[in-house]
């Protein structure tokens, strides 16, 4: 045996197992698991964007700022965030949309809160054919925050997609019950 292999050869107990793939039904089932997930969150999400709309409106509130403000580009990595992304969806009825004078997105949009009449830079992009993320960020907060403030690591419920992500310390992964308490600020 050469130096070379001496130096690079593996041992057994180095050796790794090959990849498994998922097969079509756990893919199925995982979707399934996800779909459940994503209605439950919808859920809270609508009653928490209610409530904070019966109070004052969703500016008002630190932990609603954070969950849509939350952009990867800010870390340099590639992912995106389904509790961003569905949270944005949502409060989208609460704003109206003007044209932004940014161009540093695919998507531009300069969003004012009906009520208060906040404003935002909305944003989005796609990073490649399996990642794209959108993101929601204030400009101008023009009522006083009334909400508990946030915290870190962000909880999420429905989590992260990408090719790279945030520390453990920035974000990290929470069951439905923790999400619905930090959402509705119990």
């Amino acid at each position: 045996m050469g130096l070379f292999d001496k130096i690079f050869k593996k041992t057994s107990s180095e050796k790794t197992e090959p990849k498994r793939y998922l097969s079509d039904s756990e893919i199925e089932q995982r979707n399934k698991e996800f779909k459940v997930k994503f209605e439950k969150a919808k859920d809270l999400l609508t009653f928490s964007l209610e409530n904070h709309n019966y109070h004052f409106c969703q500016c008002c509130y630190p932990r609603f700022q954070q969950i849509i403000g939350i952009d990867c580009t800010k870390t340099g990595d590639s992912y995106k965030c389904y509790d961003t992304d569905l949270l944005i969806d949502l409060s989208a009825k609460y704003f109206e949309v003007e044209k932004s004078e940014l161009s540093d997105e695919c998507k531009n949009e300069k969003w004012i809160c009906k009520k208060c009449r906040s404003t935002y830079e909305y944003g989005w992009s796609d990073f490649s054919i399996y990642v794209e993320r959108q993101k929601l960020k204030l400009t101008e907060l023009k009522v006083e925050a009334k909400g508990k403030p946030a915290v870190k690591p962000i909880p999420l419920y429905l989590g992260l997609m990408g090719h790279s992500y945030p520390p453990r310390s920035e974000m990290s992964s929470v069951d439905f019950e923790e999400f619905q308490n930090y959402m509705t600020e119990r």
